[in-house]
């Protein structure tokens, strides 16, 4: 599983989980761009943006954690 710490939210990612729908890049491309390396950029989209969309993720591949920053 790998970690992207953002402002209130921690992303996570299990690509062995990923079915690759593309429902976060759709919704959060800001945030979720598969042509940059990291892929993620947890810092660019409020958490309850990120969080409502990672919701979205048919796979779960996507999840987060609440943060009190």
């Amino acid at each position: 599983m790998k970690r992207y710490e953002g402002r209130g939210i921690t992303i996570t990612w299990e690509p062995e989980r990923c079915q690759h729908a593309a429902e976060c890049v759709r919704g959060l491309p800001g945030v979720f761009d598969s042509s940059k390396k990291p892929w993620i950029d947890p810092l660019g989209a409020s958490a309850d943006e990120i969080a409502m969309v990672i919701d979205r993720c048919p796979s779960r591949a996507l999840g987060y954690e609440r943060t009190g920053d």
